[in-house]
């Protein structure tokens, strides 16, 4: 029987007539096949209607974390630079006194390390970003007291990351946009996904050609957010930070875990080599064994229950979420992978939309509905 993809039509235009989000893009592929690809509604609502496509490009925010941070880590650990069960002071100095602080722990979210703090507030941004208020984020982290015993328990952590993604500057000697450009998306092809650079030039409403869709009206910044990050952490470090920053369009997310699901079973795309060894990708996406916790090395897995991945997505597939409202889901088993992409923070929508309980209701609804339009049929893998 042919998929019948009208049902996810019918939930997306029901979530945007609701005011839920402005718009949205979803893709869901299998086996490297792109199976649904749509946009819907609008990008922009503020100054004035402009509406979505599938060459939008979004605000990733904490996508960062599993699609730049964790697989640039691996790279490492792959090349034998990085070893997991190290302390990360053995690369920041600073923290060279907490040796319990490993990078498996921070991967994981279990380094002690606090979830946010404001760190853009001890930084002067009246002339905007600069390389001397990227330094001072990192120092801030470092410095942070930390939040309770590593090991012992999983805390989302902004902290762990922006330290993850000092540690790699520092290990690899560049910057993280040109450290994911050159060894993550350039062998990929992939020119709507990176980082804006925020000392390069004024924001602009464009990405290499594609149309930026804005976040909300940042009462720091006093206008609009388009064409640079929203989180303010990230933007003090001239929007390239190892926690948030990426922005992508919806195709070169797809085809980004295609490359993952590839990677797992040891092949590269068009005949390349893997992205990223087997055995290590394999490694990062087992549950890191924290009590309690779905994490994995910088990636998240479906909860047993109330997951907002949705009750149909194996449990023992990869993803995580954002803030902005982005998500990715790969179960490598079946090389299933599932994109949304929405700028639900968007003025307008609703004021309260960073509390609103229909978006998160809207997530696993979404998930499952677009599983079910493919015949995905659920696998629970023994953890």
């Amino acid at each position: 029987m042919a998929p019948d993809f009208n049902s996810i039509g019918q939930v997306v235009l029901a979530a945007i007539a609701d005011r839920v989000v402005p718009g949205l893009c979803v893709a869901v592929g299998q086996a490297g096949e792109v199976r649904f690809l749509g946009s819907f509604g609008q990008r922009q609502l503020e100054p004035e209607p402009l509406p979505t496509t599938v060459e939008t490009v979004y605000d990733l925010a904490s996508l960062t974390k599993a699609l730049v941070t964790s697989l640039l880590v691996m790279k490492e650990v792959e090349e034998g630079r990085l070893h997991l069960d190290r302390p990360l002071g053995d690369h920041l100095g600073v923290l060279a006194d907490r040796p319990e602080v490993t990078l498996r722990r921070v991967l994981a979210h279990a380094g002690g390390l606090a979830s946010h703090r404001k760190f853009y507030e001890g930084v002067s941004l009246l002339a905007g970003p600069s390389e001397a208020s990227r330094f001072s984020i990192v120092e801030q982290a470092a410095a942070e007291p930390l939040a309770y015993q590593p090991g012992q328990k999983s805390v989302y952590s902004d902290l762990g990351f922006i330290l993850l993604g000092a540690v790699l500057e520092k290990v690899m000697s560049d910057r993280l946009d040109r450290l994911a450009d050159r060894l993550l998306f350039q062998p990929l092809h992939l020119s709507a996904l990176g980082y804006v650079d925020l000392l390069a030039g004024p924001p602009s409403s464009h990405f290499r050609g594609h149309a930026i869709a804005p976040t909300e009206i940042c009462p720091v910044r006093g206008r609009m957010v388009l064409g640079e990050v929203h989180d303010l952490n990230t933007y003090a470090m001239a929007g390239i930070a190892g926690h948030a920053g990426l922005f992508g369009a919806i195709e070169d997310v797809l085809r980004l875990a295609f490359a993952l699901c590839a990677a797992y079973r040891g092949s590269g795309i068009a005949g390349g080599p893997p992205l990223v060894h087997p055995e290590v990708l394999r490694l990062f996406w087992k549950p890191a064994g924290i009590p309690g916790s779905t994490w994995r090395l910088g990636w998240d897995g479906p909860a047993a229950e109330g997951s907002l991945a949705g009750s149909l997505l194996s449990r023992g597939a990869v993803g995580h979420l954002s803030f902005t409202g982005c998500s990715l889901w790969i179960d490598p088993e079946q090389e299933t992978c599932v994109v949304v992409l929405t700028n639900r923070v968007h003025p307008q929508v609703r004021k309260d939309a960073r509390e609103d309980a229909r978006f998160r209701a809207l997530r696993p609804l979404l998930h499952d509905t677009l599983l079910q339009a493919i015949g995905y049929r659920t696998r629970q893998i023994p953890r």
